[in-house]
């Protein structure tokens, strides 16, 4: 089989197809919104004096920012140039405490969906190396994300008292995360 010259004169300036290396770099900012997002509703909590709330949401934030890293790590890795994306104000009105979880799970939903086209569109690209990552990184933990989120509305929407609530989801979200930890040692 004999290679396409483009192919090499392509992948010598970088090693991601560009409409991927697009997504990607606008996936940057979507990671970062998130992060915001998330950050709006853990001062929610704190007003609200639910502080093992606003603890959760601060984990969440801190997340979304593990993940645009990711990706930036990605980036720089296959030696794609780029400029930071625009990240819009978080504009958004709080109703209660349950549409926190609401608006959480549709954020994580809308995430999950972003990446799949990425996934797509590297398929459609034949980049099967960055098919792989995103697989193996950021599809993996979107199943996740969006089963926490899930599961948090279910407790959200529970009829007891929000601190019983919120001792409830800390508690089960740090037990998760220390499960995650001891898998990836």
């Amino acid at each position: 089989m004999k290679v396409d010259k483009k192919i090499f004169e392509e992948r010598r300036i970088q090693a991601i197809k560009p409409k991927t290396a697009q997504l990607l770099v606008e996936q940057i900012g979507h990671e970062l919104y998130n992060h915001n997002l998330y950050r709006t509703f853990a001062n929610y909590f704190a007003v609200k004096g639910l502080h093992k709330l606003e603890e959760y949401y601060i984990a969440r934030a801190d997340e979304e920012v593990t993940h645009h890293q990711w990706i930036v790590d990605r980036l720089n890795y296959a030696d794609v140039l780029y400029k930071y994306p625009e990240v819009p104000a978080v504009d958004t009105d709080i109703k209660d405490e349950e549409d926190t979880f609401i608006q959480t799970l549709d954020k994580e939903i809308e995430t999950t969906t972003l990446i799949y086209n990425i996934v797509e569109t590297a398929e459609k690209e034949k980049d099967w190396e960055t098919v792989k990552w995103l697989q193996d990184t950021l599809v993996d933990e979107q199943t996740e994300e969006e089963h926490i989120s899930r599961k948090f509305l279910k407790i959200a929407r529970q009829d007891t008292d929000w601190v019983t609530k919120e001792d409830y989801i800390l508690t089960e979200y740090q037990a998760g995360e220390a499960a995650d930890a001891q898998t990836t040692q």
